[in-house]
């Protein structure tokens, strides 16, 4: 029987959003990862500002907890996506 570790990722603290101390107008703000031709879209949910929608591309917007919604902007930059516009 082969054992596993968990793996334990690190709380990401440098997210673009908690650059703006103005919730406001944070909401009207897209930040985008680019890496290629695969182009992650992140913004603060106008609704509820404990979400964040990601989309992929031209797909469909997601609404993801601002907590997940973290870890998946940590990670896409971890794998080489670059910060490419703020708008």
């Amino acid at each position: 029987m082969k054992k596993t570790m968990a793996s334990f990722e690190r709380y990401p603290e440098d997210i673009p959003w908690d650059i703006n101390s103005n919730l406001d107008e944070s909401l009207q703000i897209q930040w985008m990862l680019v890496k290629g031709k695969n182009i992650y879209t992140f913004t603060r949910s106008r609704i509820d500002n404990k979400y964040v929608y990601i989309q992929k591309n031209k797909g469909k917007k997601k609404a993801f907890k601002e907590y997940a919604a973290r870890f998946t902007y940590q990670r896409l930059f971890d794998e080489g996506f670059e910060l490419a516009a703020v708008a």
